[in-house]
């Protein structure tokens, strides 16, 4: 038992594929979508929505999008490696704009889950966003478009 114990801690780390920046962004907004353990396909089609408005790439790009994310989010163990790279890449106005997209996705099937709230609070803390940026976020996603 000892054995299979320290064979686990010699196994090498396998490398982290290079990510860009809509994949974290893409990753986060997966993040929201499972946080409640109920993804629900309205969800899903806000990111996708949101994503294309974002990068003005085609739907069928954008899903491949978020088939990828989806799977980099179940590998992954925490969040800090997608937070790091977006905090080094984006400003505190697209940090923002990140935000009202998370709160939207959270609240795409008309329900903000206890779980997608403290999700969306603790993305905000580990992208250096103020408590103001918090709520100004949640208030916008919340207007009609």
């Amino acid at each position: 038992m000892l054995s299979k114990i320290m064979a686990w801690f010699d196994t090498p780390e396998e490398p982290i594929p290079e990510l860009t920046v809509e994949e974290a962004i893409t990753v986060l907004m997966v993040e929201i979508m499972m946080s409640d353990h109920d993804p629900d396909t309205r969800e899903q089609a806000a990111i996708v929505e949101r994503l294309m408005d974002r990068t003005g790439e085609p739907r069928e790009d954008i899903q491949a999008l978020v088939t990828r994310a989806r799977q980099t989010h179940a590998d992954s163990h925490d969040l800090y490696q997608f937070t790091k790279l977006l905090n080094e890449q984006l400003s505190v106005d697209e940090k923002m704009d990140l935000m009202v997209d998370l709160w939207r996705t959270a609240l795409a099937d008309g329900v903000i889950d206890k779980h997608e709230d403290h999700m969306i609070r603790r993305l905000s803390d580990l992208l250096y966003l103020h408590h103001s940026h918090f709520i100004r976020a949640k208030h916008l996603a919340m207007e009609v478009d």
